[in-house]
């Protein structure tokens, strides 16, 4: 009697062994471009953090770019770059690194995006937020040694009705892909460098720094109730 227990227990221990790792391999056998969606890991009778870690959080490459941070971190990189058009030569070293500064706040916005998890995504903004750190001292410096002036000169904040890049830009970047292109599209009219001013610039820097900071937050609590509901 007790042998034929001990047949069957093992018997049901063999068929849930098989049931688990047909699911497995349902899962590590999916295409790369169908990723693991939260309701098939609820079927899985445990969870499995690895997989969970590389479950893709954004469902478009592209959808960073319709974030207010984005724009606004875009605009700021391009009149930066239209500004280092008047820099003097014998300050390159100082232009080279604005210029990559600029870059790599918006750069890492994007890679960050790409990032399976939000965790990832929260330490790429935090890098980019300390390249945007980078830009304001730059900004400052240049104003206390005397190449950036002060003054006034008003320029609309990107928002959802009207976005940076415009949407001209977007559709044909051969055409209106160049700085001056898009700034000129997106204001109406020209700007030049020498317009540009000392106010001008750190207002887009405390603009992009207070975006990076909420969507910061607004993650966190995504986080903080994703893990609750686990418990």
């Amino acid at each position: 009697m007790n042998r034929i227990k001990i047949k069957k227990k093992s018997l049901v221990a063999e068929q849930l062994a098989e049931k688990t790792l047909r699911e497995l391999r349902e899962i590590t056998e999916k295409p790369v471009n169908s990723p693991l969606t939260r309701r098939q890991a609820v079927k899985l009778p445990f969870r499995i953090p690895v997989i969970e870690r590389t479950t893709r959080q954004a469902q478009s490459t592209q959808g960073y770019k319709a974030s207010a941070y984005w724009q606004t971190a875009s605009l700021l990189r391009d009149l930066i770059q239209l500004y280092l058009e008047i820099l003097p030569s014998h300050q390159f070293r100082r232009k080279t690194q604005l210029e990559d500064a600029a870059r790599s706040t918006v750069a890492t916005i994007e890679e960050g995006w790409a990032r399976p998890s939000t965790k990832e995504y929260l330490d790429y903004l935090g890098f980019a937020q300390a390249s945007l750190t980078e830009v304001r001292g730059d900004i400052e410096r240049l104003h206390t040694d005397g190449y950036l002036k002060t003054g006034k000169f008003p320029i609309p904040t990107p928002s959802l009705n009207f976005p940076y890049p415009p949407v001209n830009s977007r559709i044909n970047p051969i055409k209106y892909g160049t700085v001056r292109e898009r700034l000129r599209e997106y204001m109406g009219r020209d700007i030049q460098a020498r317009d540009l001013t000392y106010e001008v610039f750190i207002e887009f820097i405390n603009k992009t720094d207070f975006l990076l900071k909420n969507t910061v937050y607004g993650l966190q609590e995504k986080i903080i109730k994703k893990e609750k509901s686990r418990l």
